[in-house]
């Protein structure tokens, strides 16, 4: 009998575009992958620094990968999503710092370090950011805190903008926009370019657009 052949193994379907989440600093587009390489990096040097912290801040429009970086960084810190706490700035409030500071003297069971992750920080209140000064200025070594804001870093208080490294996010051009589409969906670069064009520079709002665009081909 002749042998059989063998059949291939189907190509694997690329993930939806709604649910993709880079897992490499290099995955992220524009100013967004060079800025998470870079503090990447720094968090790989630190990590095995015992007499460091951590505190950046991220700002900038919507949709531009702010998230995606702090958790890289996140993650390249601590090895382990176990020691990563993940807040938004409206549920940071006086009572919440205050039992932040309560646990400063105890670190993470599941790494050397914790880090404790706040989006839409400019949302915690003007007393919340005061308190938040003493909390970060009394941060072990071991910690960092990294903070994102979809707006200007004048709606938050001068004094607390000064604990952080802060970095402006600006979002990718339409080419850059057009190129990761195309390199990672099955989508021609017409539509790539109409999409990019049309989402003004948000890759969520790209992504999403593009959703719609690959439920409507046969």
């Amino acid at each position: 009998m002749p042998p059989k052949k063998r059949e291939r193994a189907p190509k694997p379907l690329p993930a939806s575009p709604m649910n993709w989440r880079p897992r490499r600093a290099d995955e992220l587009i524009g100013q967004a992958g060079r800025v998470a390489q870079a503090q990447v990096a720094k968090a790989r040097r630190l990590a095995s620094d015992p007499s460091a912290t951590m505190k950046l801040l991220l700002y900038g429009p919507p949709g531009v990968g702010k998230t995606s970086v702090v958790e890289l960084v996140a993650l390249e810190l601590t090895g382990s999503g176990l020691a990563i706490e993940d807040y938004n700035g409206r549920e940071v409030t006086v009572d919440v710092v205050r039992q932040w500071m309560a646990q400063l003297p105890y670190g993470s069971l599941f790494a050397p370090w914790s880090v404790k992750i706040v989006n839409e920080l400019d949302r915690c209140s003007r007393e919340a950011q005061d308190l938040l000064l003493t909390y970060l200025d009394r941060m072990p070594p071991g910690r960092a805190f990294l903070g994102t804001s979809n707006l200007q870093l004048d709606l938050l208080t001068e004094r607390f903008q000064t604990r952080f490294q802060a970095i402006k996010l600006l979002p990718p051009t339409t080419e850059e926009l057009c190129e990761f589409l195309m390199q990672r969906w099955p989508v021609p670069r017409t539509p790539a370019s109409q999409i990019a064009v049309g989402s003004g520079g948000c890759v969520r709002a790209a992504l999403a657009d593009l959703e719609s665009y690959l439920d409507q081909q046969p």
